[in-house]
């Protein structure tokens, strides 16, 4: 069968990213007009890179192996109608290419605009380390490839706002829109009945245990709660010596049935992360399982989190404000259940990747029909936005002024 469409992903696999990975790979298949092409990239377990690069300084050799594992998509640009990319060093490499000669259609997939919100990234251990240089020589190249970039589906209103506030991509060519949970997967099951004293048990989920605010956590539980509920954490940087009442779980894979299972034996999920850009896939995963969320506002975590609605909201870095908000959902049920049920209701509405992966095939459709017939205005489905986005905008009309 002849395919209408082909399309390529360089998408990043890494943590998380797998399991956005997982869903759309999952969805998208399903979809019998297009020709895929997929290239996962994880940057901690690359494979094995030719010798002859192992001269290179490390952050080069590590940057030569990622690109290695996009190569079944980039040897194929030739070939594609488009290429969504989530990945900065391909990113930059198709802008280079399109910059010099015909290219497909470059669709940029992010959850964010590196070095250019200066509300997430300071906090970051990684990007504190970096010199001046290096940070300025980045947001250089981001906006470089930006500009050359067809279009763009982030994950959320909060970068889609940056790209075009922040780094001057056209508003009519950014579609917000996540990739979502496999609902099929993550079904709400009823909240388990507490024995009338029994203790509440707090959830914590992140790998990075300092910035995700795992640490500060522990210290609130530690001098507040340990006697009267217990602690979860899922991580793989839990410290030693942890003190009674404070279980330790790792290991898992996307979308674990494990994983699951602990969702649906705890009363709420606590991640009072320092810096992300989000939304957090632990918040959605948490509300699809009907739990009620204590975060901070960071990135786009507050389009998940809605504060008094879905779960509360706290300042970052703060055990006190930390600790209220943790009181507060372990001394009303009621709470807990309302906040958990509105959650599994946004999610289903907005986070549903059954839903939203064909949207977001629709999406790069529509751009690939109108590079094909770019005076006709008319797109596959109107998914994206009006006409405009595929088309350049149509000229004022200098007597209207």
């Amino acid at each position: 069968m002849n395919k209408r469409y082909r399309f390529g992903f360089v998408l990043n696999t890494t943590i998380g990213n797998m399991t956005r990975y997982v869903n759309l790979r999952k969805y998208a298949e399903r979809d019998a007009e297009v020709d895929f092409t997929w290239a996962p990239v994880n940057h901690y377990t690359p494979p094995d890179t030719p010798s002859r690069l192992r001269f290179l300084p490390a952050p080069l050799f590590m940057r030569a192996r990622v690109l290695q594992q996009a190569a079944p998509v980039m040897r194929q640009l030739d070939q594609l109608d488009a290429v969504m990319i989530h990945l900065f060093e391909a990113d930059i490499l198709c802008a280079l290419r399109s910059y010099m000669r015909k290219s497909p259609l470059r669709i940029s997939s992010t959850d964010e605009a590196p070095m250019v919100d200066r509300s997430a990234y300071p906090l970051y251990p990684n990007d504190l380390k970096k010199p001046v240089w290096r940070q300025k020589m980045r947001l250089a190249l981001d906006l470089w490839r930006i500009r050359h970039t067809d279009y763009f589906i982030p994950f959320s209103q909060w970068a889609a706002d940056i790209l075009v506030r922040g780094c001057g991509a056209p508003a009519d060519r950014v579609r917000p829109l996540h990739v979502g949970l496999d609902l099929d997967l993550w079904a709400c099951p009823p909240r388990p009945d507490r024995p009338s004293g029994g203790p509440l048990k707090i959830l914590f989920v992140g790998g990075d245990f300092v910035r995700k605010g795992g640490a500060l956590l522990l210290d609130v539980y530690k001098e507040r709660f340990q006697d009267s509920a217990e602690l979860h954490l899922v991580t793989r940087q839990a410290p030693r010596d942890l003190p009674p009442h404070v279980y330790v779980h790792s290991n898992f894979t996307p979308n674990d049935k494990r994983l699951t299972a602990l969702y649906s034996q705890v009363d709420m999920l606590v991640v009072p992360t320092t810096a992300d850009t989000g939304p957090l896939w632990v918040y959605m995963e948490a509300m699809a399982m009907g739990l009620p969320i204590v975060g901070t506002d960071t990135g786009s975590n507050t389009e998940l989190v809605r504060h008094g609605e879905t779960g509360l909201i706290v300042k970052i870095g703060d055990g006190d404000e930390l600790a209220n908000a943790v009181r507060a959902l372990l001394a009303d049920a009621a709470m807990r259940h309302r906040m958990g049920k509105r959650g599994r209701e946004l999610i289903e509405e907005k986070y549903n990747a059954a839903v939203n992966v064909p949207k977001i095939l629709l999406a790069m459709k529509d751009a690939v029909d109108a590079s094909r017939r770019p005076s006709s205005g008319q797109t596959h489905s109107g998914v994206l936005a009006a006409p405009s986005v595929f088309a350049p905008p149509a000229p004022q009309d200098e007597g209207g002024r």
